[in-house]
């Protein structure tokens, strides 16, 4: 082996010569399970919603008061974990 084909090499090609590999790092990992857990979901959420009985217009508004709740859950717990008071919507 030259000096040459020594610059030529990268770093994969390296680490097999020495024997070695890289290992995907803990946030990669993390990374990819969740968009794994994401399409789940979504793809859930498509099923369910599509194989629902009820209207369209019904589930639009299910979902709206089902958000709307859910944000007023979290605008009653927020400013106790803040220790702030932030203004309700309506």
């Amino acid at each position: 082996m030259n000096l040459k084909s020594i610059r030529n090499l990268n770093k994969k090609q390296i680490l097999a010569t020495l024997g070695l590999q890289t290992a995907p790092s803990a946030i990669s990992a993390t990374a990819r399970i969740l968009g794994f857990i994401g399409i789940g979901v979504v793809a859930g959420a498509t099923l369910a919603l599509l194989g629902t009985p009820k209207t369209g217009r019904e589930v639009r508004h299910s979902l709206r008061r089902t958000l709307r709740n859910g944000i007023d859950e979290v605008l009653d717990v927020l400013p106790d974990k803040l220790e702030v008071r932030l203004p309700r919507g309506a």
